[in-house]
């Protein structure tokens, strides 16, 4: 999906929409695609995208959503009632390029979450989740780089 496609969809389907925090909902997803390369930036515009709207999987591929695009935000959206560390636990062990472009968008999020945490006691497990996404990061550079 183009980039820019994406922003207008993400901008426009989360408009008024804020954070834990109270601040605009739109600005932790800019400060998310700032941090990801160009190939992962739509997915960082809409890793929200399922989980806070109504928007669906169909309107994206028509916006020219594609299925490493759709798989990997799949696996970036918190299913109903799944627990914080099953929903982590799914991500860290997705494999193939949909889980590299998750992983790669997931850390810039939870980096954004940590980056910007005021102590909140009801906040999920951002650092935890983060050392295990990026331990399976770390080891597919390995793994690339043995190749």
């Amino acid at each position: 999906m183009d980039t820019t496609v994406a922003y207008l969809i993400a901008s426009r389907a989360h408009e008024g929409q804020v954070d834990r925090f109270g601040s605009p909902l739109v600005d932790h997803l800019a400060r998310v695609a700032a941090a990801v390369p160009p190939e992962a930036r739509p997915l960082a515009w809409l890793h929200d995208l399922l989980e806070r709207t109504d928007t669906t999987v169909e309107y994206l591929r028509g916006a020219g959503l594609t299925p490493v695009e759709e798989s990997a935000l799949r696996l970036l959206t918190r299913r109903r009632g799944e627990s914080y560390e099953t929903y982590t636990l799914r991500l860290v062990f997705a494999t193939g390029l949909d889980g590299r472009l998750a992983h790669t968008v997931k850390l810039a999020d939870l980096d954004d979450h940590i980056a910007h945490a005021r102590l909140d006691v009801d906040a999920p497990p951002y650092a935890w989740a983060r050392r295990h996404i990026e331990s399976v990061q770390r080891r597919e550079r390995e793994e690339a780089t043995a190749a």
